[in-house]
C-alpha cells in the first residue's frame, strides 16, 4: 500500500526557509514542497522551479490540498500562525526557538492536542555531528562521568547585521537566536538542571541597542554532579571551540563547527553526491592521562545529518513514530529560555522548576 506523500506549505524563504528547510523538503520522498510564501518568487524558482509562490501567509494555510505548515517567519509572528494552520486542520512545524513566551507554546500544545495534529520545533542541532558525538561520549562511559562542559556558538560580527534576528524586537537578538541550540542540545543530553544562573549583554555598538538586541550571553546551569556553561560572544576572530567537555577520566574538545550548513549555504544539496563536503570539517581532541588522540569529529560513528529531522517528522505525521521535537521539550526550552531572561535582570542564580 502507497503512503499519499505530505503536501507542505513553506512561509518564508529567508535564510532559514531557503538553506534549512526547502532543501530538505525537496529531497525526502515523503514531502512535496507544494506552496511557498515569500516576496522573493525569483529566488524560489531558483531552487524550485514550478512551486507556486503566494505573497499571503493566510492563503498558503487556508490552501485546502496542503497537509503541513512550515514556518520560518520572524519569531513574533510564530504563536499567530501555528494557531492559524492547526485551526485549518494543518500539522505545523516551528523554527527554533518556536515561540517568545511559554503561555503562547503551552496553549499551541493544548490546541495541537485537540486538533490531533502533529506540531513541532525545528532543531536541527541535534542532529550535529560533534553533537552526536558527545552524546556518544556521555552515555558510552568511555571517558567516565561528564562534570563539566562548555557549550559555544562564537562568531566575528562586530557590528550587526541587517536582518531582524539582530535588531531589537520581541524574541531577537543573538540569545533567541543561538540560545535555543545550545540549551536544547543540554536539556537533551542531560535534561532539566537544578538551577541557572545567566548573563545577557549588548556589547556591538548601535543606534537601535536595546534589551532586545543581546549580542553576548552566557549561562550556567547547576546538575547535582557537574556545571554547564553555554555561551556567545559576536567578537571571536579566531577558532571557535565548540566544545569542551571534562569527564573524570579524561576529556573531549572540538574546534568548529559541524559542515552541513557552510555545505548547504554553498549550494551543496543533500541529494548531491558527497554531501556535505563542501563544508570545513571539524577537528577533535580526545585526552585521557598518559595519551593523547587527534582525529576528524566527520568520523563519528553516527555522523551528522539533518535528513533525520525530516525523516522522523515523516514518520510522526504517518502515524509511526513521535515527533522528532515533542511539545514538552518544546515548553521545557521556553521555559529555560525566558527563565534565563529573568536571572539576568535579577542578577541571581534561580532554581529550575517545571514539569
Amino acid at each position: 500500500m502507497s503512503v499519499q506523500p505530505i503536501r507542505v506549505g513553506l512561509i518564508g524563504f529567508g535564510l532559514s526557509g531557503r538553506i534549512f528547510h526547502a532543501p530538505f523538503l525537496l529531497d525526502h520522498p515523503d514531502f512535496v514542497l507544494a506552496g511557498i510564501c515569500s516576496s522573493q518568487a525569483d529566488l524560489v524558482h531558483q531552487m524550485a522551479p514550478g512551486v507556486p509562490v503566494m505573497a499571503s501567509s493566510d492563503e498558503l494555510i487556508h490552501a485546502d490540498d496542503l497537509d503541513l505548515i512550515v514556518i520560518t517567519a520572524p519569531n513574533h509572528l510564530h504563536f499567530s500562525l501555528a494557531q492559524q494552520a492547526l485551526l485549518a486542520g494543518k500539522h505545523a512545524l516551528l523554527e527554533k526557538p518556536a515561540v517568545t513566551e511559554l503561555a503562547q507554546m503551552e496553549a499551541l500544545k493544548t490546541l495541537a492536542e485537540q486538533q490531533g495534529k502533529v506540531l513541532t520545533v525545528y532543531q536541527n542541532r541535534r542532529y550535529d555531528g560533534d553533537f552526536l558525538k558527545l552524546r556518544e561520549l556521555v552515555f558510552s562511559g568511555a571517558l567516565g562521568k561528564l562534570r563539566h562542559l562548555d557549550s559555544r556558538f562564537d562568531r566575528f560580527r562586530p557590528r550587526p547585521q541587517a536582518r531582524w534576528r539582530e535588531q531589537p524586537g520581541v524574541g531577537t537578538g543573538i540569545f533567541w537566536d543561538l540560545g535555543p541550540h545550545l540549551l536544547d542540545q543540554v536539556l537533551l543530553l542531560l535534561g532539566p538542571p537544578e538551577q541557572l544562573s545567566a548573563s545577557l549583554q549588548t556589547l556591538r555598538q548601535s543606534d537601535q541597542a536595546d534589551a532586545f538586541s543581546t549580542d553576548w550571553f552566557e549561562v550556567q546551569l547547576f546538575y547535582p554532579d557537574k556545571v554547564v556553561v553555554v555561551g556567545s560572544t559576536p567578537f571571536e576572530a579566531g577558532t571557535m571551540r565548540r566544545f569542551n567537555a571534562r569527564f573524570d577520566a579524561g576529556s573531549w574538545q572540538c574546534t568548529g563547527v559541524d559542515p552541513q550548513e557552510e555545505a548547504l549555504r554553498a549550494g551543496q544539496m543533500p541529494w548531491h553526491a558527497g554531501y556535505p563536503d563542501l563544508g570545513a570539517s571539524q577537528n577533535g581532541l580526545l585526552f585521557q592521562p598518559g595519551s593523547e588522540q587527534t582525529a576528524s569529529v566527520s568520523s563519528c560513528s553516527v555522523p551528522g545529518d539533518y535528513r533525520h529531522f525530516y525523516q522522523q517528522l515523516a514518520l510522526a505525521i504517518q502515524g509511526k513514530d513521535e515527533p522528532p521535537v515533542t511539545l514538552q521539550e518544546a515548553c521545557r526550552l521556553i521555559y529555560t529560555l525566558q527563565l534565563a531572561e529573568c536571572s539576568a535582570e535579577q542578577g541571581r542564580r534561580l532554581a529550575w522548576s517545571y514539569p
